[in-house]
């Protein structure tokens, strides 16, 4: 199960583009070379209420993932089968882009519609395994080499928009190396334990890259994630993502509004529906 997160930073800077490069959420994760740990802090933001806090610090990587990934989903991810929810891309108050979707985790089923890089209304439905469906544009049944490059755009959109979806729960995934960075504090008296994760090399679309999990030592949620994406130079910061608004959607604490730290970027996970079962009709064909 793997998916890497340097698509929505590229989305946000050529969101028509849509130029994707994570692995994909529903297969094994990715590697990374080492990097320097990430020391920025993060802003506070409401949490929701949780079990009492650890009265100390969980030194193993593995412990904290775990703890966190049992606050957000539990069991309930397991019982999760469909998936829909829109990804929204908001940059200063304006809607850059919106991809509804649609994903059926037993057999990597997908559905997405856009509006892609030529200003084209597409529609792709696609096993997200065999990486082979059906595409629509304008309406249309898109055929030969504009059928392939839509499909390859869904691709792109199922490995990016999934994974800021399930992330931190792919943080326990086979191919997913964890460590643990150390402990972050504010002015506040807030402390995060910090995880480091890298990826094995060749799975996933950019195994380079390198991600901090800041754990919430009172709640076990992910608050911040920051992130030094493959291609970066040495000496540059990692970027960070905010996590604000948790909803728990199916049994699932979701963070619905990611904020890119600085950069008056959102990330909106929206129209969130959970269900055990797929809806009939969930992948037909547009009418």
């Amino acid at each position: 199960m793997t998916t890497l997160f340097s698509i929505a930073l590229t989305l946000l800077a050529t969101v028509s583009s849509a130029q994707i490069s994570q692995p994909s959420p529903a297969q094994s994760s990715t590697a990374a070379p080492a990097a320097q740990s990430s020391t920025a802090a993060p802003a506070m933001q409401s949490s929701p209420a949780a079990p009492a806090p650890m009265a100390s610090p969980a030194r193993s990587a593995d412990d904290l993932a775990r703890r966190s990934i049992d606050m957000m989903a539990g069991e309930a991810w397991e019982d999760a089968r469909y998936v829909a929810f829109t990804f929204n891309v908001e940059r200063e108050g304006k809607r850059l882009a919106s991809f509804p979707q649609r994903w059926d985790r037993d057999t990597n089923e997908y559905r997405v519609s856009g509006i892609d890089a030529k200003g084209s209304a597409f529609v792709v439905i696609m096993n997200a395994d065999t990486k082979s469906g059906k595409a629509w544009e304008n309406g249309k049944p898109a055929s030969g080499a504009r059928l392939e490059e839509l499909l390859k755009l869904g691709y792109r959109r199922y490995v990016n928009d999934t994974y800021w979806l399930q992330m931190p729960l792919k943080m326990l995934d086979p191919g997913v190396h964890r460590s643990y960075d150390g402990e972050r504090t504010d002015s506040c008296g807030h402390v995060w334990d910090v995880v480091k994760l890298s990826f094995d090399s060749g799975l996933g679309l950019t195994p380079a890259d390198v991600y901090w999990a800041w754990i919430n030592r009172d709640t076990g949620l992910v608050d911040q994630w920051d992130m030094r994406l493959q291609g970066s130079k040495a000496d540059e910061a990692p970027s960070s993502v905010l996590f604000r608004d948790f909803r728990r959607v199916g049994g699932l604490l979701i963070s619905t509004r990611r904020e890119i730290k600085g950069k008056n970027q959102f990330i909106l996970l929206d129209d969130l529906e959970v269900e055990d079962e797929v809806p009939p009709g969930a992948f037909a064909a547009p009418k």
